[in-house]
């Protein structure tokens, strides 16, 4: 008995230490120096840089959440061809950087781009707040889509629906007057969660907004940070990072409240039929299939056909493929820059499983619940402002270090593993446990042969998920990098701000493809959305 209180308390104390470390510490020092700053420094805050942020977290949240419903609605209660796939297409972005989405629309739509070359159609508002906008709800819809087609089936009632269209209700109507109200919490819920995504975007607004100089909280605090030597840069830097905090906190508060309702008992989710059925739901299929295409997969493949055509400007035909620009991308420092990625996404993936699992095992609800919310503040916190603390906490020691990037990977995504392992660990019996301790096996051998063997579709899943975030990730690693530390997603956006295209565009490829080759398995057999919710 008292080697397990032992035991019990050296969990406790090193779960602790470690939110200690990649919580506690972090944000208390950024709100110390936030503190200090914030009665002379307040006003060398640009306005107009608070206006674009809000204005593009605003904008996004009700674009992205309109499409996500619609492509909800579509797939879940509407009778399409290849549903399966155009729930694939829809979740597609979701294994993107939003940076190389960025670079893709830039090549494909913006001035100088593949369609301005062959059919002279460039669009110069890629460049500029309409461009973050398209590009940032592009990468938002996957989590509202998510989140509606979750309550379509979980809190919609089926049977009102078809009352509905008993009675003579149109499908636009019933959609209107039945599913929509009921969807209000989730609706809501979402667009919180879009804007907090929005606000927090760094890559997106690098790529399309720094060149047409619109700049938004995120691209100033790397502005101020990275490349100014302004006395009062630092100062606008914690204000900006210490705002965003307090914004994203509220916003991802309100969407829990909201998201966490009760739900109702959803009936059978029968598909809806519509009149006219056949032609309607032909020109459905055209239009859902159409706007994937136009949004994801054009702008995708476009990008592999600039990676390895031989030059800007030069028409993308077989005869003028070559593979010279993936060659220079992967030079001596570029393949270490590739090799960092994999390390620091590979060791950061296994930490926080580890770490996730250690806070799902703590016996002692209370404690349990405490360190499961010290977990999710940092991940509700922008990465720039998480950044900007862990700076502030350990830049004397660990500046330009792989380590110091490795903290900062593990204080945001701890939550995502302590997700995937809680959701699944909440499941397991609890008599097959008491059935091996009870036939006298100890509490390693109960872990190995009983308890690791049910979770491993969980642990799986969430090492998978965690690495795929960790190896894109810009955000953090572009304010922490140093000499020697940068790691592929800093190489591609550093190339690009470079106007280096054709390697860029290669790089680009190199960060996305190994993603997508580990994930779509996961998407295609239905995993990953689930990993996403928490719920598998």
């Amino acid at each position: 008995m008292i080697r397990r209180r032992v035991g019990e308390w050296t969990l406790v104390a090193a779960v602790f230490g470690a939110l200690g470390a990649l919580v506690v510490v972090p944000l208390t020092e950024l709100a110390a120096v936030a503190a200090e700053q914030f009665p002379l420094d307040a006003a060398v805050i640009s306005r107009e840089v608070v206006r674009n942020t809000i204005g593009v977290g605003l904008v996004t949240a009700m674009l992205a959440t309109l499409l996500g419903v619609g492509a909800a609605v579509l797939t879940e209660r509407v009778v399409v061809a290849g549903r399966r796939w155009l729930r694939l297409a829809v979740l597609l972005p979701v294994l993107i950087p939003p940076f190389v989405v960025a670079m893709s629309w830039l090549r494909a739509y913006g001035p100088s781009g593949l369609i301005d070359d062959l059919v002279g159609l460039g669009f110069d508002a890629v460049l500029g707040p309409i461009g973050v906008v398209m590009v940032i709800s592009v990468n938002a819809m996957p989590l509202a889509y998510l989140v509606c087609a979750t309550a379509l089936n979980t809190r919609a009632r089926h049977d009102l629906e078809l009352a509905a269209r008993s009675s003579g209700a149109s499908p636009l109507t019933m959609v209107r007057t039945i599913t929509v109200p009921l969807l209000a919490p989730a609706l809501l819920g979402a667009a919180a969660l879009v804007f907090v995504l929005a606000i927090n975007s760094f890559g997106v607004p690098a790529v399309l907004g720094t060149p047409a100089s619109f700049d938004v909280a995120t691209t100033q605090i790397y502005g101020d940070l990275a490349l100014s030597a302004q006395p009062e840069a630092f100062s606008r830097a914690v204000l900006l990072a210490t705002g965003l905090v307090m914004v994203a906190l509220v916003f991802a508060a309100g969407a829990e409240g909201l998201l966490g309702r009760r739900r109702v008992e959803a009936t059978a989710g029968q598909l809806l039929p519509f009149r006219h059925s056949t032609v309607s739901r032909s020109w459905i299929a055209i239009v859902a299939w159409g706007v994937a295409v136009a949004v994801v997969l054009l702008p995708l493949v476009v990008l592999i056909l600039v990676s390895i055509t031989r030059g800007v400007g030069v028409p993308p035909t077989p005869a003028n493929w070559t593979l010279q620009h993936f060659r220079e991308a992967l030079d001596g420092r570029l393949l270490a820059a590739l090799a960092r990625s994999g390390l620091l996404a590979a060791v950061a993936a296994t930490a926080a499983v580890a770490l996730g699992g250690a806070v799902a095992a703590i016996g002692k609800r209370r404690l349990r619940g405490v360190a499961a919310v010290l977990v999710l503040l940092t991940f509700a916190v922008p990465g720039s402002t998480l950044a900007v603390a862990m700076l502030l906490s350990y830049a004397p020691t660990l500046r330009d270090t792989l380590l110091l990037i490795l903290l900062a990977y593990l204080a945001k995504l701890w939550a995502v593993g302590h997700r995937t392992v809680a959701g699944s660990a909440s499941n397991l019996a609890p008599d097959l446990v008491r059935a091996a301790r009870s036939s006298g096996a100890g509490r390693v051998a109960t872990m190995r042969t009983i308890v690791l063997p049910l979770l491993r579709p969980a642990l799986v899943g969430g090492w998978l998920l965690v690495f795929v975030i960790a190896f894109h990730e810009l955000t953090m690693s572009s304010l922490l990098y140093g000499p020697g530390t940068d790691t592929l997603a800093v190489a591609v956006l550093n190339l690009q701000q470079l106007g280096d295209v054709p390697v860029s565009s290669a790089l680009a490829v190199l960060l996305t493809v190994p993603l997508l080759v580990v994930a779509l398995p996961l998407l295609v057999l239905g995993q990953l959305p689930r990993r996403l919710l928490g719920t598998g």
